[in-house]
């Protein structure tokens, strides 16, 4: 909510703006979403308690510390930026890989993985002012593999409860669609390529071939799932978008198309995830309010803002100005949702409904002896 208000203040006050929001945005604002998620999800992939709240504790100073390094890093040695800008990565690396390796869970290994190309990212930026790989890419990689996942199955659950057409969902597609991007992503922190826009088109064409077997559309009944949808949906859009300007780059500025991919599907996916946890759960269904849609039309049209504003032409200055003030609101409701559930318990599952969930983990009496009856739904509620 913060980091964009430099484009509202008066020019020559306060950092640099595109240097400060970029930074900010890949590796402050969506390094946490990332690291939060990831330690959310851990114990559930090692079948072990949650993360102890002094790790939480631990790795939260070592991302305020990356911040304070980013913000005063021309004043400080090398070494001490280097360290603070990376630590938190680092942390988050060991951690992943202790409980991915303790647990045999070597699926997952592309967690700590992806955690340790991040901190590459901004050790080889502290360093030498170059990226490794291209970190908005990277990211893109994580939306594939967590949003790819997680929106089928919350569907495929949806569509058994409400006796709906079966979702037909093509992982394949997904995998072919995300070595695309981890190509390109390596291409492109060197040398722009027409090749590699070529590359991000057809990765989001594979995407939207895989999203066109979802029945997205079907699922606007259901809100606080339909967001998802919208929200995952803006990354195959993002790849085309962004593979266009690479190969005509006189008509579609690649700065601006970039923005589809962060704002767009990062800052989309990061809100509609977040806020299941603080949503209301009624039986087996989560309640999306309004202002959590807002949110997600809010920061949609900034991004939307911010694209057009890269068209060729005259100066679209006002225009940066409106998609910030547009991601700023957006976050600001963000935050009035989600504090007040920080007060109470903590959800389990965290983003889903419970019920849904442990019927999901047991098998359902479809899988045994027929429907539930009041009496075993209860049971089941009980147990859980």
């Amino acid at each position: 909510m913060v980091a964009p208000a430099v484009w509202l203040l008066p020019e020559g006050t306060g950092p640099e703006p595109v240097a400060w929001h970029r930074h900010e945005l890949l590796f402050g604002m969506t390094s946490a979403a990332a690291g939060g998620y990831l330690l959310t999800a851990l114990p559930s992939w090692t079948k072990s308690g949650p993360v102890p709240p002094a790790v939480t504790l631990f790795v939260t100073c070592l991302w305020c510390a990356a911040r304070l390094t980013a913000a005063f890093s021309d004043n400080l040695p090398f070494v001490v930026a280097a360290i603070g800008t990376s630590a938190y990565f680092i942390s988050l690396t060991v951690i992943l890989a202790h409980g991915v390796v303790s647990s045999g869970t070597w699926r997952r290994l592309w967690a700590p993985l992806a955690m340790a190309a991040l901190g590459a990212n901004a050790l080889s930026l502290a360093a030498c002012g170059v990226s490794i790989m291209s970190t908005p890419l990277l990211y893109v990689v994580l939306i594939i593999l967590i949003g790819g996942r997680a929106v089928p199955a919350f569907t495929h659950r949806w569509l058994d409860r409400t006796g709906a057409a079966p979702l037909r969902d093509r992982p394949a597609l997904s995998y072919l669609a995300m070595v695309g991007v981890l190509v390109t992503a390596s291409i492109e922190a060197f040398r722009q390529h027409p090749a590699s826009g070529y590359v991000l088109m057809f990765s989001g064409a594979l995407l939207a071939l895989q999203m066109k077997g979802w029945q997205s559309v079907s699922t606007h009944r259901y809100p606080a799932l339909f967001i998802l949808h919208l929200a995952f949906a803006w990354t195959p859009a993002g790849l085309v978008l962004t593979g266009l300007a690479i190969v005509f780059p006189d008509r579609i500025a690649p700065a601006g198309a970039l923005h589809a991919l962060t704002m767009g599907a990062v800052g989309t996916m990061m809100a509609a995830m977040m806020m299941r946890s603080a949503m209301r759960r009624d039986g087996e269904a989560l309640i999306a309010n309004g202002t959590m849609a807002c949110v997600i039309g809010l920061v949609s049209l900034s991004a939307l803002l911010r694209i057009l504003a890269g068209l060729p032409g005259e100066a679209h200055s006002d225009l940066v100005v409106a998609a910030a003030i547009c991601w700023m609101a957006a976050w600001a409701l963000f935050l009035a949702v989600y504090i007040p559930a920080l007060m109470g318990p903590v959800p389990r599952p965290v983003f889903s409904a419970a019920i849904g969930d442990h019927v999901e983990r047991t098998g359902t009496a479809k899988d045994r002896s027929g429907p539930l009856t009041g009496r075993s739904k209860s049971t089941a509620q009980r147990t859980h």
